[in-house]
């Protein structure tokens, strides 16, 4: 009896960790046109797995059981040929579809409410409409949501003047119910100045940026955080001092819990000189109390972490603001990652690049689907929450993500801890299996990447704790041969569930990840 004792206590250990092992689940291979794919991961319902997507003019929606198996695809046939522009947001109650399409000469706003199965409640509704002349764009509208998925804004701006743009906004309840609709005009002094980075707040304010620019795609000489307020008319505008340094982007995120607003930008002390620091400035949302601002300037320890093949001068020039979780506590996680590519030998740098001005690969002002976070659990980024397909054009094009700059701030704005996630990764032509993407495990922070190995990618991760710590963990298992993780479009659709794209060859499929 005594010697069955460790045989027991072996076998009982096995099973534990045989129970909290991962599990990954793979639907079959989708073998439709993948370059013209879209999709949105819009997340679990009633114990099935709901995705948009998108091929030319053909919408669905697809449901996945818990092994991944199609149960059903439902085609969203009251989205007409030729459709402007199509953005799908879900809650925890529904789905929302807002797409645009254009009669004649104008374009209507359109929106429908789906139900948990993908089928329609009740009729599209016309939300908007805007009258264009013959040679103007069509592209008229941009939705955001807010962190909490109960509120929609649709918007227009138009450039009526040299310096005036007249906005209009619309504000919708989670069951496209319309609570608000508003006019107003903006001023920009000249050519300089822009506006960017929209973000809509759980109580229905609009907030954007006001920035100049001493030269095009330059530093941000000057800034101002600008709130239409939910049941006002005009908008408030705070400015901010910069603490005598130069802005590189200036991005929001919303403390809803605490009634903040939250910039944040990597800065310079010099004109079109290297990354030297990080600034952050927090607003208090009703503006009665003063503005905290606060810099970091990156020390030399920092820079040789995190400078990878660049010097220790020009360490963070290729890093990029991505991810921006704000606590209970009202303190913050900022990450940041290296992004860069070359063509032919010919590498951009931060001033000079003419694709990769802001946050690489199509997200920056004007391309608004980067600017709210889709994550239901509160780990918004700026990555795109949809859409993919980054491939080069005629050249060969080689991108690359690397190291991950990691920052902890206190709720007063001052720094708790810093570290590094080294990794390095490039691929060529293409970008959907590069980068990262983080999962809540609920007592840390999972960040899931691919590593290749013979030149196949795996997926690896390393856990962040609460004190800053790195481990890295066993690559994830029930990884079959020829799937590829497309990880940084992946979303968490519950406490321990994840979805992700995959690709097959030359399809596409979707696994469910079980931690």
């Amino acid at each position: 009896m005594l010697r069955l004792f460790p045989i027991l206590i072996f076998f009982s250990l096995l099973a534990n960790l045989s129970s909290n092992a991962q599990r990954i689940f793979y639907s079959e291979p989708d073998r439709d046109d993948v370059r013209s794919l879209k999709f949105e991961i819009l997340g679990k319902f009633n114990n099935q797995y709901l995705v948009y997507k998108n091929i030319r003019n053909n919408h669905s929606v697809v449901i996945y059981s818990p092994d991944m198996a199609v149960k059903e695809k439902v085609p969203l046939d009251f989205i007409p040929e030729r459709a402007i522009n199509v953005d799908v947001f879900s809650n925890q109650e529904n789905i929302l579809v807002i797409y645009q399409v254009q009669r004649r000469n104008v374009v209507y706003c359109m929106g429908v409410k789906l139900d948990a199965n993908g089928r329609t409640v009740g009729e599209p509704l016309e939300l908007d409409t805007t009258n264009i002349g013959t040679f103007a764009s069509n592209k008229i509208y941009s939705v955001i949501s807010s962190d909490d998925k109960q509120k929609l804004m649709v918007f227009k701006m138009k450039n009526r003047f040299r310096d005036d743009f007249e906005f209009q906004t619309l504000l919708l309840s989670n069951n496209l119910m319309p609570l608000r609709r508003s006019r107003f005009t903006y001023t920009l002094e000249n050519t300089k100045e822009a506006i960017a980075d929209f973000y809509l707040d759980n109580d229905g304010n609009f907030l954007f940026t006001h920035v100049k620019h001493q030269l095009e795609k330059e530093y941000v000489s000057m800034a101002n955080l600008c709130v239409l307020p939910t049941y006002g008319d005009s908008v408030i505008r705070q400015p901010l001092s910069l603490k005598g340094v130069f802005l590189d982007e200036l991005r929001i995120k919303v403390d809803n819990n605490n009634g903040r607003y939250i910039l944040a930008s990597f800065y310079s002390k010099l004109k079109r000189g290297t990354i030297d620091g990080m600034y952050l400035a927090v607003v208090p949302k009703d503006f009665t109390n003063p503005v905290m601002e606060n810099i970091l300037e990156f020390d030399e320890e920092l820079r040789q972490q995190a400078r990878g093949e660049n010097s220790s001068k020009n360490a963070f020039n290729d890093y990029y603001l991505k991810h921006f979780i704000v606590r209970k506590d009202g303190g913050v996680l900022m990450t940041a990652e290296s992004m860069y590519t070359n063509s032919r030998g010919n590498n951009f740098n931060r001033w000079d690049n003419p694709f990769l001005w802001g946050n690489p690969w199509g997200v920056g002002p004007g391309s608004f689907w980067g600017w709210n976070p889709y994550n239901t659990w509160g780990w918004g980024g700026w990555g795109s929450p949809w859409g993919w397909n980054s491939f080069g054009g005629a050249q060969t094009v080689r991108y690359y993500t690397d190291n991950v700059l990691l920052f902890s701030f206190g709720k007063e704005g001052s720094l708790q801890w810093k570290n590094v996630m080294a990794k390095s990764q490039f691929d060529d032509n293409s970008d959907n299996l590069i980068s990262y993407q983080i999962m809540n495990s609920g007592s840390e922070l999972l960040f899931l990447y691919n590593e290749w190995s013979r030149r196949v990618p795996m997926l690896s991760a390393q856990s962040l704790s609460p004190s800053g710590q790195l481990n890295r963990q066993q690559p994830l298992r029930s990884l079959d041969k020829g799937f590829e993780f497309m990880i940084r479009y992946a979303r968490q659709v519950a406490a321990r569930e994840m979805l992700a794209p995959v690709q097959y060859r030359s399809s596409i499929a979707f696994a469910r990840i079980e931690f």
